[in-house]
């Protein structure tokens, strides 16, 4: 997309204005420091890259560019972008590398790691973005992050019911990453780009709904704009309270609970179970997101760059509410028996002779144990691997039938009006092919044809094994003797629904 120069810019100062901003947000750096700049070919990566050849004479920097295709889009658009890149900085005079992911390599990753696509993708962004700052010596890399992108990420991130860490304004500067342009709107950016008449290159996915940031930048924005014209402003204050409380409790929880490197049965940290257990609720569950994130970053590049624990997604379908990881996580840190072990995404945690572990559910992972979890916490409607599950309490005159735990019942007839047993809440659900293996619960054999298998863990212990094949649905369960007169829920198993 061309900018070009007309009668009605504004005053070149601006153009001066967006440089010094820039070159502030820089700091200062001794002569001849190497930055290396992340371009996409977008009007944010291309104004940075643009104000930073402008500033490196006067400061006796050296930059450097990397561009990196994900070959998720076809491939003349992703050509197209590598080729605006390569051009812009043979006209800057800014050495450039071009690095090409194998089409599908980034959805094959999302898949085996549980994660969405955008998830995968930084996960190889930050790899080639880390190799090469290795490989030139950078002192940072250099990624163009505006307000715009700080606000859009805080509305996302309360819309996924993040704690204060992920509500938290996104940091300056992290690690290696340096962001010089969160000081500076998108509008700021166009204005730039426009007075030095740089084009810049459109991602054709940015308007893709499907994603979560897209859909908060073209529907709910707007609208914000003009229902609440002020809200930028108080979210960037609430984003900065957020940011001191995470510090704090970061701080905090790092003193109070002390992770040990276990690596036994793949990477994973542990700690005092009778320790993690005598702190405040909030601290346990901040303390589980620590160890995730020390999990999930320790040397395997199967693993996500951070643990996301709020990530869903991106092509879930509307109709589907969100459940975010971070409920099931606090299932385990209120100690409830229903969650002795839960898998969030490419993490697991679990209690087991006396600690708790955090450990990456891919290295772990029985090859018979898909870990799937779906956590009930009240009566309602949910869907899990084409299941459709009601939860409800039964009338006391009419109580489903209850079979003994180990008894088969192919519904067949019952199908359409399903069959029910009792549990507690909360319950947990879990996608499973244990119970189809020697050792593991039933007789493999005898149950041959089936290929999936669904347990529930209440919170006294297990409830039920479910197998499904087709249109037939195979229900175990145990009794309920004991339980006290509207005590329980009743659960309608009912094959059909929507795949969660």
């Amino acid at each position: 997309m061309k900018l070009p120069v007309d009668e009605t810019v504004p005053h070149p100062s601006s153009r001066f204005s967006f440089e010094a901003t820039v070159a502030s947000s820089l700091g200062i750096w001794a002569e001849g420091t190497v930055f290396l700049a992340a371009v996409s070919g977008g009007a944010d990566s291309t104004a940075l890259l643009t104000a930073l050849a402008a500033i490196r004479a006067e400061r006796g920097y050296r930059v450097h560019c990397l561009h990196v295709d994900h070959g998720i889009r076809s491939a003349e658009e992703s050509r197209g972008d590598a080729l605006a890149v390569k051009n812009l900085c043979a006209s800057l005079r800014v050495p450039c590398r071009i690095i090409s992911i194998p089409p599908g390599k980034i959805a094959e990753t999302a898949k085996a790691g549980n994660l969405g696509i955008e998830g995968a993708a930084r996960v190889f962004r930050h790899q080639a973005w880390n190799r090469e700052s290795r490989r030139i010596s950078a002192a940072r890399i250099l990624v163009a992050h505006t307000k715009d992108d700080l606000l859009e990420t805080v509305l996302m991130r309360f819309l996924r019911g993040s704690g204060s860490v992920g509500l938290a304004a996104l940091p300056k500067e992290r690690g290696q990453i340096l962001r010089p342009l969160l000081a500076l709107n998108r509008s700021d950016v166009l204005e730039y780009l426009k007075i030095k008449g740089v084009s810049f290159r459109t991602d054709s996915t940015n308007e893709d709904i499907r994603y979560l940031r897209n859909r908060i930048r073209h529907k709910l924005v707007p609208c914000l704009d003009t229902l609440f014209p002020y809200w930028k402003k108080t979210v960037l204050a609430l984003a900065e309270t957020q940011r001191l409380t995470a510090e704090f409790l970061t701080a905090e929880v790092r003193q109070r609970i002390l992770w040990e490197e276990n690596r036994r049965g793949g990477a994973s940290l542990c700690t005092s179970e009778a320790l993690f257990f005598s702190q405040p609720q909030l601290i346990r569950e901040e303390a589980i997101f620590q160890a995730a994130d020390r999990v999930a970053v320790s040397g395997n590049a199967k693993r996500t760059a951070r643990f996301d624990p709020d990530s869903i997604m991106p092509d879930r379908k509307k109709t589907v509410p969100p459940v975010p990881r971070r409920e099931t996580i606090r299932l385990f840190a209120e100690g409830s028996a229903a969650a002795g072990r839960i898998d969030a995404g490419p993490i697991r945690i679990e209690k087991r002779g006396g600690n708790v572990f955090v450990s990456s559910s891919i290295e772990t992972r029985d090859p018979y144990d898909e870990g799937f979890v779906l956590l009930i916490k009240e009566p309602g409607m949910y869907t899990l691997k084409g299941l459709k599950i009601v939860c409800q309490f039964p009338p006391p005159e009419k109580k489903p039938e209850v079979l003994p735990f180990g008894v088969p019942v192919k519904l067949g007839e019952q199908r359409s009006k399903g069959l029910g047993f009792f549990a507690h809440l909360p319950l947990a659900f879990r996608h499973s092919y244990q119970a189809l293996y020697p050792g593991k619960g039933l007789d493999r054999m005898r149950y041959s044809g089936y290929t999936d298998s669904i347990t529930a863990e209440d919170s006294k212990g297990p409830v039920a094994c479910i197998f499904s094949e087709k249109d037939t649905v195979i229900l175990l369960c145990r009794e309920e003797k004991s339980a006290e007169k509207g005590a329980c829920i009743s659960f309608i198993i009912v094959y059909g629904g929507i795949d969660a």
